[in-house]
């Protein structure tokens, strides 16, 4: 018999109880006003795709700026088999890979190298997860909207024999809602076969058309988004100690290498 167990708490409370950091990360502290521009390194391979990897550089805070993009950067990624390949820049800061393709089991290195400076990354693919179900409910909202508003109710299928984490983002209309998300880690539902859980910080009207794609991360992609959570929990509560998340990729980085793979499934309210 498959066990279940369904949550329906914001998980953001939890995971400042379970974070975790690496040894090898730092935390990087900013200054807003006029803080030198900062290297940011973007980087992702998808389960049967190829590594993207964005450079770009952090502006003044209050400047009105267009942004600054790397582009003499030398990158190169490298599985555990020694295939490697050098990604080519195709504009705006953004450089892709063509013949080495995500794989599951697999560990990548991202090497990146600019201004004769190095730095490295690595992360492993983990085994995709499926969206068994994903379906919605009407909610009572919090009075500011004359709309009916709905959330969202999906059941995940996990793997009690493995040590998983997941990232579930939500796109609305399309967008991106990137300060909305979930994670989870195998230690809440060590038994479990299926994770059900409504995800209370994302609601959505009749008229919209929302996306749902839940990621397969390893535990130090995990541990990097536990701790955005924690900043987005903090700006909200008048934190006065901005921080940014501990890069994999060195020192004095800003950004992440990533590997993933992601199941997806889209909804919209039916006329009734």
């Amino acid at each position: 018999m498959k066990a279940t167990k369904k949550y329906i708490f914001g998980l953001n409370y939890l995971l400042i109880i379970s974070l975790v950091l690496a040894s090898c990360e730092e935390v990087i502290d900013i200054t807003l006003n006029d803080a030198e521009p900062k290297l940011t390194i973007d980087g992702v391979i998808s389960l049967n795709s190829p590594a993207t990897v964005k450079l770009s550089y952090t502006t003044s805070y209050f400047a009105d700026e267009p942004p600054i993009y790397e582009t003499n950067a030398t990158i190169k990624i490298t599985n555990t088999r020694g295939t490697s390949e050098i990604l080519s820049h195709v504009g705006n800061g953004y450089y892709i890979g063509q013949s080495l393709l995500g794989e599951v089991g697999i560990e990548y290195e991202l090497s990146v190298e600019v201004d004769d400076k190095f730095y490295a990354g690595s992360s492993r693919l983990m085994t995709p997860t499926q969206i068994v179900d994903l379906s919605y409910t009407k909610f009572d909202g919090f009075g500011s909207s004359d709309e009916d508003e709905y959330n969202l109710e999906i059941v995940l299928k996990n793997n009690p024999q493995e040590d998983n984490y997941y990232l579930v983002k939500y796109y609305l209309n399309s967008s991106d809602k990137e300060e909305t998300y979930s994670l989870w880690s195998h230690e809440f539902f060590p038994n479990d076969e299926l994770i059900e859980f409504s995800p209370l910080r994302f609601s959505f009207t009749k008229d919209d058309f929302v996306t749902v794609k839940a990621y397969s991360i390893d535990e130090g992609t995990y541990d990097y988004y536990s701790q955005l959570d924690e900043i987005i929990d903090q700006r909200g509560g008048g934190s006065s100690t901005p921080f940014n998340p501990a890069s994999n990729l060195g020192k004095g980085i800003l950004g992440y290498f990533r590997a993933w793979s992601f199941d997806e499934k889209s909804i919209q309210v039916e006329d009734e």
